[in-house]
């Protein structure tokens, strides 16, 4: 594969090496995979890199700056500070604009692979037309069609059909479309843009490049850093969640599914939350409110300890808020570390392309306090042979989703554009 620049280029918010490193993944290990060299792995990184805090890397007055300390070559580029989400937003425009206007500057792209289509990737078509560089979409989210589903923005504001067309626009003209979630094409085929239904958007070869895990790096986590807790030491059963806890989680229907199930008097359950998030605080509330003794609210968690975690736990829970978007299928990234961890999956949710029921790593179930109760209390008295059978399926999944294999798809949607 013949790449002019290797550049990495990420949005403001997040370095390249952070993005990486929360995929259990290094950037010599993607220099690995594309059969680059490491030296030329250079990281184009916004200036303002903290996702909680946004403050900014370059405190002198220039719009960017280049640095070379043998590690990381490439530009920082300066965008403004920001403390809100919605000034977030702001400063990713920002910083696609500025990368722009050093184009000059930047050796000329053969490929450019965005995560962001619309709004945030259409800057890079500008490269296709000056440049003739290719531009692939590999998409993580659907945006604005989230913001529509969780009520942010009105399906039929002037400002949201903007933004529809900006989208539209990205897949019309773009060389490769790449999804983390099966159901992608069904998304552009609803919306009436394929080609499949009189659009004029190419469906015939979307791809599908789900999140994936680095086995080898986690497997390493897990037995160096071992995290002392003694409630994962316990002789209960212990359900694990592990992530944010923030609106998109749902996780009233756990804490309202604890209360049901210390209701019942079953007492040799133990629900481990490892995390933090804008809702904790009223979630412990809620907790303390129903004086709940079977779920423990731990904090933060620092990920190099996640495989202790999981990997201890009797079950793993996977949660998020219902939306219509769950037809086309989910990616998280912690889902796969469950996988990872070889224990059984319970998922709160029951989305198309369900990985967790149709490779049978668990059980699937609604959303819905009653249903999540019964489920973790059937989950606690199976037979040893069926959990087993969930604990063996559930590796073997995370096997077919190591980084290994996953860049491959990558490589070849590259290689036929």
């Amino acid at each position: 594969m013949s790449v002019a620049s290797k550049y990495i280029a990420t949005p403001p918010g997040i370095t390249i090496l952070e993005q990486l490193e929360d995929r259990g993944m290094t950037y010599e290990e993607l220099a690995k995979g594309l059969n680059i060299s490491e030296k030329d792995v250079n990281k184009l990184i916004s200036g303002s890199s903290d996702n909680k805090g946004g403050e900014n890397r370059i405190l002198e007055k220039k719009p960017y700056k280049f640095i070379n300390n043998g590690e990381i070559k490439g530009f920082i580029i300066k965008t403004s500070d920001y403390h809100k989400s919605y000034k977030r937003v702001l400063v990713a425009l920002q910083f696609q604009y500025r990368l722009w206007a050093l184009r000059k500057k930047l050796p000329k792209p053969d490929v450019i692979v965005s995560e962001f289509a619309g709004l945030f990737g259409n800057v890079f078509l500008r490269w296709k037309k000056e440049y003739g560089t290719m531009i692939i979409y590999d998409i993580l989210d659907l945006w604005p069609e989230a913001f529509v589903n969780m009520g942010y923005l009105k399906k039929n504001s002037i400002i949201t059909k903007f933004l529809y067309y900006l989208e539209h626009k990205s897949y019309k003209e773009a060389d490769g479309i790449i999804f983390s979630f099966q159901g992608g094409k069904d998304y552009i085929v609803d919306k009436g843009w394929s080609n499949e239904v009189g659009g004029d958007v190419d469906t015939s070869d979307i791809g599908y490049l789900n999140n994936g895990v680095n086995l080898e790096e986690l497997d390493k986590q897990k037995e160096k850093y071992i995290l002392e807790d003694k409630d994962l030491d316990s002789d209960k059963f212990k359900v694990v969640y592990l992530g944010s806890i923030s609106e998109f989680n749902g996780l009233d229907v756990l804490v309202k599914a604890a209360k049901i199930i210390q209701n019942r008097k079953k007492n040799n359950i133990s629900i481990l939350i490892y995390g933090y998030g804008n809702q904790e605080e009223r979630l412990k509330s809620l907790s303390k409110k129903y004086g709940l003794n079977n779920l423990i609210f731990k904090g933060a968690l620092d990920k190099r300890y996640a495989m202790s975690v999981l990997s201890r736990a009797n079950i793993n829970i996977f949660t998020f808020i219902n939306t219509n978007l769950l037809k086309y299928g989910v990616s998280p990234n912690k889902l796969f570390m469950y996988f990872a961890s070889g224990k059984p999956v319970l998922s709160m949710i029951r989305p198309s392309y369900d990985l967790v029921e149709k490779y049978n790593v668990g059980i699937s179930v609604n959303n819905n306090p009653s249903i999540v109760a019964d489920a973790i209390l059937k989950m606690s008295e199976i037979d040893i042979n069926e959990y087993n059978e969930y604990c063996r399926n559930a590796r073997l999944l995370a096997e077919e989703y190591d980084y290994d294999k996953l860049i491959n798809v990558l490589i070849n949607k590259i290689e036929r554009g």
